[in-house]
């Protein structure tokens, strides 16, 4: 006697689209605000979780690698909390948010200010895909996801 099984997979695969490239220049002078060899701009940004089970811990996960201009730019692939929200979420799709601080240090005159600005990234999740939707920086709406292009956002300061 043979016995013979096929057991077919039918849970879709769920796609993830959560990396988000940030880049920061200065309004005055149009610098790469992140490369910390030009004079005046910020020198290792850190991100601090606002919703973590701790006040303000240290995000890790995020880099700050050059592009092909040698930009230097915010590689933020997750890390911070996410929380879900109920109110924008059904049995088809889910919605999250998470909103952490970039602390990001520069030195004027000797001494080390810190500049702490805000994001909120929002995720929408549904069985075949797991996206970043919207991204506030500062309280301002920054980016709207386009499907099929990058989550690039460009923040002049």
């Amino acid at each position: 006697m043979l016995l013979f099984s096929c057991q077919r997979d039918e849970e879709e695969t769920q796609t993830i689209d959560q990396v988000l490239k940030l880049y920061m220049t200065s309004a005055a002078t149009g610098q790469d605000l992140f490369n910390s060899n030009i004079e005046g701009s910020y020198s290792t940004p850190a991100l601090l979780d606002l919703l973590g089970e701790k006040d303000l811990q240290i995000i890790s996960g995020a880099t700050f690698p050059k592009d092909a201009d040698t930009l230097v730019y915010m590689d933020y692939p997750a890390g911070a909390a996410r929380i879900k929200i109920d109110s924008l979420s059904n049995d088809n799709e889910q919605t999250y948010y998470s909103r952490f601080i970039i602390r990001l240090p520069r030195t004027i005159n000797e001494v080390v200010v810190n500049d702490d600005d805000t994001i909120e990234i929002e995720y929408k999740s549904t069985p075949s895909l797991f996206q970043i939707s919207k991204l506030w920086y500062n309280g301002e709406l920054k980016f709207t996801k386009v499907q099929g292009k990058a989550n690039i956002v460009k923040i002049v300061k």
